[in-house]
């Protein structure tokens, strides 16, 4: 079995019980909650790599620890904080799809159509997702206080928990705020990456989960954890940002011309501005942010980004955190190195 599919299917059937649940409570409040409870339990039902806690029990076992079936509740909430974390990213990033899906905010504005309601459907569904996402969150909270894991334990996984979810507040914020600096660089480019999501992606769940592994921290061990989880975890962006302007919409599930239309700032695309010439600097930087772009003033831009070489030193970049977190594997146990090392290739050569 797979290092993700050991997590995988465990934690599909404990989120899906959870959430049965969780719709539940909601019809007994009212019935018309059931629509938007469903769209966040069909959400996280319906998508997901699992990579997230796939790493918090991965940390785990990387401090030497046994299999800890209780782990599955801190696992899930870092799937459930990411379902809020993606449902308020769409509603940013105006993202109609997500997964191949309507976004939460486009279903719910089509089931205020569907329900004959009166008023501005498309704003009803926005502030229907910032719910929804907070639904999430909130539920995050409680599968992680439900875990049954000895009261130390989840007290130190609590504090690495509290420090992911201010982290991947900030990166989002921090992103919204690179899409409005005319003079953006690579490297607040890369603190975002970092924030936004290779923090939260690899490396604060791998230390959850080795909070709950040990009570006494291992300095070496914590130390190669970091170092692999900033590493995979900036790569894991940077894929995501090549994803984002030249992957195959049916196979990532969402447009591939959204991150030119909102004028996202990623390190390929300001690695393109620095490495292009004049010309194609200022034809790159009028794609940027032009909501009404279409797809041949998108090819156009994503032809710049490769002529520039930008396309070619991202991936340079890729392969060379790739090693440098397998450098940090050397002292690490198994299964868990072996498992690492599997993570790390499925987080980094990903088509979606």
């Amino acid at each position: 079995m797979g290092a993700l599919d050991t997590v995988r299917r465990p934690l599909d059937l404990l989120l899906d019980r959870f959430l049965s649940g969780r719709v539940r409570d909601l019809c007994a409040l009212d019935p018309a909650l059931e629509r938007v409870g469903q769209e966040v339990a069909d959400f996280v039902r319906l998508g997901g790599k699992r990579l997230r806690p796939a790493f918090v029990y991965w940390g785990h076992r990387a401090t030497g620890a046994d299999h800890e079936g209780g782990l599955l509740n801190p696992a899930g909430a870092v799937e459930l904080l990411h379902a809020f974390a993606l449902v308020h990213d769409d509603v940013m990033d105006r993202s109609d799809l997500r997964r191949g899906r309507p976004a939460v905010h486009t279903a719910l504005a089509a089931a205020h159509a569907e329900d004959d309601m009166v008023g501005d459907g498309r704003w009803f569904g926005v502030g229907g997702a910032i719910l929804a996402g907070d639904l999430a969150f909130v539920w995050s909270d409680q599968l992680f206080d439900e875990a049954p894991l000895p009261p130390a334990a989840m007290a130190r996984a609590r504090r690495v928990f509290n420090e992911l979810r201010v982290e991947v507040m900030a990166g989002q914020y921090l992103d919204l705020r690179l899409a409005g600096m005319a003079q953006a660089t690579e490297a607040d480019a890369l603190r975002v990456a970092l924030l936004k999501s290779g923090r939260y992606t690899v490396t604060r769940p791998l230390q959850l989960g080795a909070a709950v592994g040990t009570a006494d921290r291992d300095p070496r061990l914590d130390e190669a954890l970091c170092a692999y989880g900033d590493a995979i975890g900036l790569a894991f962006q940077l894929r995501d940002d090549v994803l984002g302007l030249y992957g195959d919409p049916s196979t990532t599930g969402k447009g591939a011309v959204e991150d030119l239309r909102e004028g996202k700032r990623t390190v390929l695309i300001l690695r393109a501005m620095a490495l292009a010439d004049p010309v194609q600097r200022k034809l790159l930087a009028s794609a940027l942010g032009d909501p009404d772009l279409d797809e041949d003033d998108a090819d156009r831009a994503r032809q710049i980004v490769e002529e520039s070489g930008a396309l070619a030193s991202v991936e340079r970049t890729l392969a060379l955190e790739r090693e440098r977190a397998r450098d940090q594997l050397a002292d690490v146990p198994e299964p868990a190195r072996s498992a690492l090392d599997q993570l790390a290739d499925l987080a980094i050569s990903r088509a979606v």
